[in-house]
């Protein structure tokens, strides 16, 4: 009896894993650490302070840090400003 209790209680926890899992995949794709990347995460430019949609965010790397901005211009205006 407690054999069975067991394995529905293993089999159970299987369960949720495997959702958790496919759930991941679902909503978006993982990156190399395992946890999912939603594309459609809204993110902060950093010169006009508007909040675009990361797959359509212009991305720049400046200094190692990844930044997100709305245009063009406002990733120019950001270089100008760390350059000065």
């Amino acid at each position: 009896m407690y054999r069975l209790l067991l394995v529905i209680a293993l089999l159970v926890v299987l369960y949720f894993l495997l959702r958790r899992a496919f759930q991941g995949f679902k909503n978006g794709y993982m990156d190399g650490r395992g946890t999912s990347v939603d594309q459609d995460q809204m993110v902060e430019d950093p010169v006009c302070h508007t909040f675009v949609p990361r797959r359509a965010a212009m991305i720049e790397k400046v200094g190692g840090q990844t930044y997100y901005f709305c245009s063009k211009q406002c990733a120019a205006a950001f270089r100008n400003r760390q350059a000065g």
